[in-house]
């Protein structure tokens, strides 16, 4: 791989197609037509060469946790990015492969009449994966950008240890970066271009029917709160900043009530990019400390997971975890736990422990759980497995299975926070060793833990549940 600049890497050495039709811009992960250093890129290419502009988006059943509320959350994005790449002439294609007889291999097809091929640089998940294979199968030049976060992950050199290690280096870059995003226009504007790729159009009306014909996971629905694109992402963050922002360094870790963004899932797919969503919290008329408490957010500690993904390559494994935790896990793996609760029963939140048992409610019915939460969520598995590993495994499988902002570089992080990630060793206990320890009747006395409870069980028919959360 070429750096070719702070965002940008030239993934292998082919020859551009001199006969090409377009450039192709495989949209993976950055979902969105605004705020996107990819398809800048691609745009730029693409007039330089005074060729066309095609986007390619496609949607295949067998990723891992495949199911109606990833795929249905995902579709809702498609039918408004296609009115707008159709307005800015640009050629947009999106494919849905629902089973294995559906063709396969679309965007090496794609690539025989394209000069070059930029994609996603995303560092977890599938997605190096799929980079890696279409660098080596492509004829022609890959280069992959970096459209993650305020940063390029670029200017960092190794695995940052924690917030403190990263955050001074983040002050002194950000100033480079905060400017405004200038978007980039297509000159040969063909937004009808005939390509050789299947394609389904999709729109609000047939997008169950779609999904229910995918060979998926159809035991996780689609949520009823959350909805994906751009536009619902945009109200949503509209709703927050006017009113919740104002107070959020108070509510953040008040579960009971509507006191955080709720943006997590629109920036993992990309609907939105961490650059609108730091301008409209750092431009708004708030109390600076109301800004400072989510930017914190926002910037260091969302950034130091994408770090970690970068950077780590057992980011998915209890082997990424700091000497110290490392050291305390063997030493305490064979702890006996006071009580062992099977997976299943686990996944269907059926505890002992009912405020528990509502983080998993949530997860569940709505696709999330709320951060304060969260780390009361995977901290009990811990208690209630026989092992550090089995704890890790299960709570990877259910983060990814029902959260929508699973399957991110700050999922990863989280989850290996509750065993000492980004984290410093405390005092000696059984089970946990040195790891933070967190218990279900301290959680609940800091916040209204009962009426929290309560919405899990109802989560559609609550005062939490604004419009701007139903779309």
């Amino acid at each position: 791989m070429k750096q070719i600049d702070d965002r940008t890497q030239l993934l292998n050495e082919k020859s551009e197609n001199n006969e090409a039709k377009y450039v192709l811009y495989w949209m993976q992960i950055f979902k969105r037509t605004s705020h996107n250093h990819a398809l800048n890129f691609a745009i730029r290419a693409a007039n330089e060469r005074k060729l066309p502009l095609v986007v390619y988006e496609g949607l295949k059943f067998y990723y891992p946790w495949a199911s109606d509320r990833i795929h249905t959350f995902i579709l809702e994005g498609v039918e408004e990015k296609r009115e707008e790449f159709e307005r800015l002439g640009i050629r947009y294609l999106f494919y849905l492969q629902r089973d294995d007889k559906d063709p396969k291999q679309t965007v090496a097809r794609l690539c025989r009449d394209a000069a070059l091929l930029v994609t996603d640089d995303f560092p977890c998940f599938i997605i190096p994966e799929h980079n890696k294979i279409i660098a080596e199968k492509a004829q022609i030049p890959v280069y992959a950008v970096d459209s993650n976060g305020m940063i390029p992950l670029s200017k960092f050199e190794k695995e940052e240890y924690a917030a403190y290690t990263i955050r001074p280096k983040i002050k002194r870059l950000l100033p480079a970066y905060i400017t405004p995003f200038v978007e980039e226009r297509i000159i040969i504007k063909q937004p009808n271009l005939k390509v050789e790729c299947p394609e389904n159009i999709v729109n609000a009306k047939n997008i169950v029917q779609l999904v229910s014909q995918c060979n998926i996971d159809h035991s996780v629905k689609s949520s009823p709160v959350y909805h994906g694109g751009t536009i619902n992402g945009r109200k949503r963050l509209a709703y927050f900043v006017k009113n919740i922002l104002p107070r959020y360094d108070e509510t953040r870790s008040e579960p009971s009530v509507d006191g955080v963004s709720r943006m997590s899932s629109y920036l993992h797919f990309g609907f939105l990019s961490a650059q609108e969503i730091y301008h409209a919290v750092a431009d708004s008329d708030v109390p600076q400390s109301a800004k400072d408490a989510y930017l914190e957010e926002l910037v260091v500690r969302r950034e130091l997971g994408y770090n970690f993904t970068r950077f780590n390559p057992n980011y998915d494994s209890l082997e990424s975890l700091p000497d110290w935790a490392q050291k305390t896990i063997r030493e305490h793996d064979g702890d006996k736990r006071p009580t062992i609760y099977t997976p299943t029963e686990i996944e269907e939140g059926k505890t002992g422990d009912e405020l528990w048992n509502a983080a998993q409610r949530e997860s569940i019915e709505t696709g999330e759980i709320h951060n304060y939460m969260r780390m009361l969520w995977g901290k009990k598995v811990i208690e209630w497995r026989p092992s550090y590993k089995d704890s890790f495994d299960l709570l990877i499988h259910l983060n990814n299975k029902y959260s929508l902002d699973g399957r991110n570089p700050n999922s990863y992080a989280g989850v290996l926070w509750c065993f000492g990630k980004h984290d410093r060793a405390w005092g000696e206990r059984p089970v946990f060793g040195k790891l933070r320890y967190m218990s279900s009747v301290n959680t609940a006395r800091k916040f209204d833990a009962q009426k929290y409870i309560a919405w899990t069980k109802y989560p559609i028919n609550s005062e939490l549940n604004t419009e701007t959360l139903t779309g």
